[in-house]
């Protein structure tokens, strides 16, 4: 597996599952948004006003729905560097991989000396967890977690160890989510004994 090394966060973002263009996840997901188009509009909004064009954005799958120059038009909107984990609905964004500055499988990175895995799927297991100094993080999409909602995948959270997070819009206010906020959230989730879970009662 290949790893980026990032000695400082500060330009670093995560998201997952936007879905630009997918008309059946405003119902799926139970997105606020009346039409696809404003789902779209308010997803690229939120994103140049939170990623500075010298950012870097790791998307964790499920990027667009619809044709491949759909997709390279959403991308142009959108500030920083994007690189793409595959999820299950990236068969169309394959077809142009220039579009992406990397894209993977899965990825590691180690950011201000965190280790991270970068999956579009939680993970039961994997190594590093026990480490009893400093687990390895892993950060996921697919689920579409979101307080409130409900999902056939939902219960998939409770097994979730606490150093793993849903980096999907749909738990982060559809907002990509920085180092600083994403470690905020992980400590609390270890310094409190809980999981991602915690988010969709308190969020």
């Amino acid at each position: 597996m290949t790893q980026t090394t990032w000695p400082k966060g500060d330009k670093v973002f995560f998201t997952s599952d936007t879905h630009f263009g997918h008309q059946n996840i405003l119902q799926y997901a139970q997105r606020p948004f009346k039409s696809v188009k404003e789902m779209d509009d308010t997803l690229i909004a939120n994103w140049n006003q939170t990623v500075p064009p010298d950012g870097t954005v790791y998307h964790l799958g499920d990027f667009a729905f619809g044709d491949a120059e759909r997709v390279a038009e959403i991308v142009k909107q959108l500030n920083g560097k994007i690189v793409l984990i595959r999820g299950n609905h990236d068969r169309n964004v394959e077809k142009d991989e220039s579009l992406f500055s990397e894209i993977h499988d899965q990825h590691a990175l180690l950011v201000e000396g965190q280790r991270i895995l970068l999956n579009h799927y939680p993970m039961l297991c994997y190594a590093g967890t026990y480490s009893s100094s400093k687990p390895t993080w892993q950060l996921f999409g697919h689920l579409h977690l979101k307080a409130g909602g409900s999902g056939a995948d939902f219960c998939r959270a409770e097994h979730c160890f606490p150093y793993q997070y849903d980096v999907g819009v749909d738990l982060n206010n559809y907002v990509p989510i920085s180092w600083k906020q994403l470690r905020e959230r992980i400590l609390f989730q270890i310094k409190n004994n809980t999981n991602v879970a915690h988010w969709l009662k308190n969020d």
